[in-house]
């Protein structure tokens, strides 16, 4: 009887550790075609994967400050950037508390699998890890809707692809339901504006379930099983698709592996330089060859109108 109940206590406990996580669902607004789904199985990765993902998919912070290139994101992940179509500007908008879904159908349904472009599974409660490396703001869920509303604004009217982020923390069905409203409003106003003006406005909403309040539909059990070897074979490190590399002082994974979108910058380059270089060699050796004759300008009629 004693070994029952502990047994039962012990698979109670590792349940609701295994439940912990944190989701990051990405979706467009607007005009679109900034973002794009890889070949991907799992969406599962890590904080260090979702980090690098919002760098290389926006080229400022939310403190204004525009990084010289684009920070090479984590291979693995089931969404990436376009190479050549960019965004507007962004939101990061982290939820964390008491999320009950029943009572936030808004957010329910871009945690659904096809509710959004893609998304990222993260082992734990990492929400305010997310949010701390993007010096986002904390707001109660009675100044929620003021205060995404104007980071909605400063995201579609400033230029320079600038991520703006927020986070709130719900403590009750009540509080649940006032900020699921307020985000139902703003996407909406948001989506008209950007496709008013004809931009692309990125979404992240990063919700973080605490027990067993989020139900996660994410991963089929092959997809779980392969992380798990994943997991085993890196050895616990925070990285789940670990690459060779390291973190430099402003915090930015430096490695000597080429991502494809390097590789692609790279050719892009490349042959665009090639092309102009034959161009501009085929033009001087045509004027170099170029007969010579008299201009019939300079030594015409307008040599006659001035003997004359």
């Amino acid at each position: 009887m004693v070994r029952s109940i502990l047994s039962l206590a012990i698979a109670t406990a590792l349940s609701a550790l295994c439940a912990d996580a944190t989701t990051v669902a990405v979706m467009e607004l607007g005009k679109g075609g900034a973002l794009h789904k890889t070949s991907s199985s799992s969406p599962t990765t890590s904080t260090g994967g979702v980090m690098s993902f919002w760098r290389s998919a926006h080229d400022a912070s939310s403190n204004g400050k525009t990084r010289k290139e684009r920070t090479a994101q984590y291979p693995g992940m089931t969404v990436v950037p376009d190479l050549f179509s960019r965004a507007d500007g962004g939101i990061v908008i982290g939820v964390t508390g008491e999320v009950d879904l029943a009572a936030m159908p808004t957010v329910a349904s871009f945690l659904e699998k096809d509710g959004a472009i893609g998304h990222f599974h993260v082992e734990g409660r990492n929400e305010w890890k997310l949010m701390n490396h993007l010096n986002a703001p904390a707001v109660v869920p009675g100044e929620f809707d003021n205060a995404v509303k104007a980071k909605a604004k400063a995201a579609i009217s400033e230029k320079g692809n600038k991520l703006e982020s927020l986070s709130v923390n719900v403590k009750s069905k009540e509080d649940a339901s006032a900020v699921d409203a307020s985000l139902g409003r703003m996407l909406k106003s948001l989506a008209a504006e950007a496709e008013k003006t004809g931009s692309t406005i990125i979404i992240h909403l990063v919700v973080d379930d605490e027990g067993n309040t989020v139900h996660r539909r994410l991963l089929s059990e092959s997809a779980e099983s392969e992380q798990r070897k994943l997991d085993n074979d890196n050895e616990g490190d925070d990285n789940s698709y670990a690459i060779p590399g390291y973190y430099n002082d402003d915090n930015v994974f430096v490695t000597n592996y080429r991502t494809i979108f390097q590789i692609q910058y790279y050719n892009v380059v490349l042959w665009t330089a090639v092309g102009l270089f034959t161009i501009l060699f085929s033009a001087n050796m045509m004027t170099m060859r170029m007969p010579l004759m008299p201009d019939t300008l300079l030594f015409g009629e307008s040599a006659k109108m001035v003997a004359e």
